[in-house]
């Protein structure tokens, strides 16, 4: 679970979770408090060795598995082999999940082995999850916020689908909501490969969800592959859209065989204010026969409603600022060519930043670009390197007059379509890493997580 409603939860006396306080991996993390466990593991608030807050995952099932003092043991010698293939499979797909970029995907900094257990260290996300928000009403979403969850979601199923893996435990608690209202996939506990690939199916690790699996969870071997969580968001969309959770899926199933009515009622002619088509596709999505759903997320995402796109415009500084003088006309920027002799800096992971238009590594006293990378659907390439450098130049300096001790992590300007985070590189007064992106498709908040850890690299 990587998120906080805020609320401080209390510490369970006799539980199996570790102490606050407790120190993991060489003292690189420090755990603060118990956020929640499950059928896979254990959640933890804690903190890095730079005092940020993180999310830690611990592999503890508590089936299988007992604490002795901070170390994890099998339950009895019966269990032994099964806790070892389950701290295996932890390990295999916490690094797949870390190998994900995706600005509706958790992000997982760092993947280890201690205590005789395994761990993931994920991004800390304030917000709620789903469940929390429909069943406490928390807030009532509008058709077209519900609209806007899908494609995201979807989008993200169909990254995620692409880079061979399952996730197989969609839900509305492994959905969060965060602050800026951008829909977040978590816990990837019970992730598998694709059929495509090698099957990792232990029963120590398998789960399903009374009306969000499919049937061909519920058995082992059974068909599951894409369609299997394109049915589960489906059915979290649903519970959304009316309130409840659908029909068991094994019910469902059973009223088929038997030729009754199925359970689940149609959304499409049933729930007013969405747009045409957006139900017809949520049921199509939650067919009992696999082979009747899309297929793929992106059959999906094509049968989905275009949403408009922004108009607004707006600027906003993600650290205080002092007032901006005019900037004097800046020179015409031209990139520096690499010599021969050293290599450019490589942004190309810039490119799976949501929404990604465009980055350029700049000395902002000169106006130099060192290295750039762009995105093939830009047009405007070079207004747009343009706009960004004379905006950090800009900015940059106003912020070195009279605070030349407090630290900038970094500036977030939105213009129309396009938003431009400056962030300047630690340990220099002068360079800095621009990235463009479009308004409409990027989320500011992973976008700058995303900006930090690459700008991390290039410092290294």
């Amino acid at each position: 679970m990587a998120f906080d409603t805020t609320e401080p939860l209390a510490h369970t006396e006799f539980g199996d979770e570790l102490l606050p306080g407790t120190k993991l991996f060489h003292g690189q993390y420090r755990i603060v408090r118990f956020i929640n466990c499950g059928g896979f593991g254990i959640t933890y608030l804690a903190k890095d060795s730079l005092d940020r807050e993180v999310v830690i995952k611990e592999c503890f099932s508590s089936t299988f598995c007992r604490r002795t003092e901070t170390r994890v043991r099998a339950r009895s010698q019966g269990t032994r082999e099964h806790m070892s293939k389950i701290v295996k499979s932890f390990l295999n797909e916490a690094r797949s999940l870390a190998s994900l970029t995706h600005p509706n995907i958790v992000g997982v900094h760092q993947v280890f082995e201690d205590n005789d257990t395994a761990y993931m260290a994920m991004d800390y996300i304030r917000g709620s999850d789903l469940l929390e928000i429909v069943d406490e009403k928390k807030v009532d979403l509008a058709p077209e916020q519900i609209v806007g969850i899908a494609a995201r979601l979807v989008s993200a199923l169909g990254y995620i689908h692409d880079n061979g893996l399952l996730h197989c435990d969609i839900s509305p608690d492994n959905i969060f909501i965060n602050q800026e209202g951008e829909p977040i996939l978590i816990d990837f506990g019970a992730s598998r490969r694709s059929a495509v690939g090698e099957a990792q199916k232990y029963s120590g690790l398998s789960v399903v969800k009374d009306g969000y699996s499919p049937h061909e969870l519920y058995t082992a071997g059974g068909n599951s592959g894409p369609w299997s969580d394109i049915y589960s968001l489906a059915a979290s969309l649903y519970h959304a859209i009316t309130g409840t959770a659908p029909e068991n899926c094994q019910s469902r199933l059973a009223a088929l065989a038997e030729k009754r009515a199925d359970p689940v009622k149609p959304l499409a002619g049933s729930v007013p204010g969405y747009p045409r088509g957006f139900l017809e596709s949520v049921d199509k999505a939650m067919s009992v026969v696999p082979a009747a759903r899309f297929q793929t997320a992106e059959d999906w995402s094509r049968a989905l409603p275009q949403s408009d796109p922004r108009s607004d415009r707006k600027v906003v500084l993600l650290r205080r600022l002092t007032p901006q003088v005019t900037p004097a006309p800046a020179p015409v920027v031209r990139p520096r060519r690499p010599t021969s002799r050293a290599a450019a800096p490589d942004l190309s992971a810039l490119r799976r930043i949501g929404g990604f238009a465009g980055g350029w590594l700049v000395d902002s006293d000169s106006g130099s670009v060192l290295a750039s990378e762009t995105a093939r659907s830009d047009q405007d390439h070079a207004e747009t390197m343009t706009t960004a450098i004379n905006m950090a130049k800009a900015n940059l300096k106003a912020l070195c007059h009279g605070h030349q001790e407090e630290r900038i992590d970094d500036i977030l300007i939105s213009l129309g379509r396009r938003m431009h985070l400056i962030r300047p590189l630690d340990g220099s007064s002068r360079l800095c890493l621009c990235v463009a992106l479009d308004s409409e498709s990027a989320n500011p908040l992973l976008a700058r997580m995303q900006v930090r850890r690459i700008a991390q690299g290039l410092k290294s």
